[in-house]
C-alpha cells in the first residue's frame, strides 16, 4: 500500500496523540519514525508505533530535566520519557551548548528506545555543528565466543557537515538489529545462518526465537568491543543502567563539536568535501559503479519516497487506523 508523506505523518501523529502524548510530542515522534521510513529504514519506522503506545500507556513519567552540570558536561534525566523524546531534547541542548561554548557533552538517563539515531546527528549536521551519539539499550549482543545476552544492540552514530552529500554514519554493534527481526517475524521469513542464538543458547535462523534469546555482534571481536565501550559510555558513565532491564533506564552520550572551535567553517566543509570528492574518484573494483558515502543512499531514497510516497504493510496500516 503506497501512502503519501503527509497522510503517512497525519496517521502516526494521530495514534501517538490516542495514546495520550502532546500534539508536540506526537510531532516530534512521528518525525522521528517517518524518517526512517524515508531512509529505507523501516525496521525503524513505523513497525514500532505499536511498541510506543504500549509503553508509554503503562509507565509512569516526570519531565525531562537537567540535573547536573560540570563545564561543558550536562546530564540529563529522561524522566522515563520515550527515548525519542529525549533524543531529540538533548540534541537541541547540545546543539545549543556547542555553538555559546564551542563543544557540549551531554549524558541522559531513565529513557527508552530512541529509535534511528542517524536522525539526531543529522540535526547537528544541518546545524553545521559535529554530532556524535552513543546508545545502549536492553541486553541483546553476547560478547565474542558467547551465546548469553548481555549487551545492547548499542548504536553509535555521527553527523558531519559538509557543502555537498550528507555525511551520516549510523550503525548497529549487532549483527543484526530488533528492526530486523521485528521485520522478519511480521514476513514469516528465517534469519541468516550465524547471527543468533535462541534462549537455550543454540544457533538459530528463527526470527521469534532470536528475539527471544541473543544475537551476535557484527564482526566478530570488533563489533564486541565496540559494544562494550558504548555500553559503558551511554551506560556506567551518564548514570544508567550497567545492564538495562528490558525498557528501563537506558543512556545516551551525545558529543557535539562546533567546527569554528578549531577552524573557520567554510575550511572545515571545504576540506570535507575534498575528502568526500577524493573518496568517490577512487579506482573501483570490477563491477562497482559508484562509492557511496554513509547516508548518501538512505538520502536518495528519501528524495524517491518524498516524490513517490511510502509503500507500508496493509496489515500494519490497518493495525493503525484500527486505534
Amino acid at each position: 500500500m503506497h501512502i503519501s508523506v503527509a497522510d503517512a505523518r497525519e496517521l502516526a501523529e494521530t495514534y501517538l496523540e490516542k495514546c495520550g502524548m502532546s500534539p508536540t510530542d506526537a510531532a516530534i515522534t512521528a518525525d522521528i519514525l517517518l524518517e526512517a521510513e524515508l531512509r529505507g529504514r523501516k525496521t525503524h519506522g513505523f513497525i514500532r508505533l505499536t511498541g510506543i503506545k504500549n509503553r508509554y500507556q503503562q509507565d509512569d513519567r516526570t519531565d525531562i530535566r537537567i540535573d547536573k552540570e560540570a563545564g561543558l558536561c550536562i546530564r540529563i534525566d529522561g524522566g522515563n520519557q520515550p527515548g525519542y523524546l529525549v533524543a531529540y531534547r538533548a540534541m537541541e541542548i547540545a546543539i545549543e551548548r556547542a555553538k555559546r561554548n564551542g563543544a557540549s557533552i551531554i549524558g541522559v538517563y531513565n529513557t527508552s528506545h530512541c529509535g534511528m539515531a542517524g536522525y539526531y546527528v543529522d540535526m547537528a549536521r544541518k546545524a553545521d555543528v559535529v554530532g556524535l551519539l552513543f546508545a545502549d539499550c536492553l541486553p541483546r549482543l553476547t560478547p565474542e565466543g558467547g551465546t548469553e545476552a548481555l549487551l545492547g544492540t548499542n548504536p553509535i552514530a555521527v553527523g558531519i557537515p559538509s557543502n555537498t552529500v550528507p555525511l551520516l554514519f549510523d550503525m548497529s554493534t549487532a549483527a543484526i538489529t530488533n528492526g530486523d527481526l521485528l521485520v522478519a517475524i511480521r514476513d514469516s521469513a528465517a534469519i541468516p545462518e550465524g547471527l543468533a542464538f535462541d534462549p537455550g543458547g543454540g544457533p538459530t535462523t528463527d526470527a521469534g526465537a532470536a528475539l527471544k534469546g541473543s544475537v551476535r555482534p557484527f564482526g566478530g571481536h570488533k563489533g564486541f568491543g565496540l559494544a562494550l565501550v558504548t555500553q559503558i559510555l551511554a551506560g556506567v558513565l551518564v548514570n544508567a543502567a550497567t545492564i538495562p532491564p528490558p525498557g528501563t533506564n537506558y543512556g545516551l552520550l551525545i558529543i557535539a563539536i562546533d567546527p569554528t572551535s578549531f577552524v573557520p567553517l567554510a575550511q572545515f566543509k571545504a576540506e570535507v568535501d575534498k575528502l568526500i570528492t577524493r573518496v568517490k574518484e577512487n579506482p573501483r573494483e570490477s563491477g562497482v559503479t559508484e562509492i557511496l558515502i554513509p547516508g548518501e543512499r538512505a538520502y536518495r531514497q528519501r528524495k524517491v519516497h518524498l516524490a513517490d510516497g511510502i509503500h507500508f504493510d496493509e496489515t500494519l496500516i490497518s493495525q493503525l487506523n484500527g486505534l
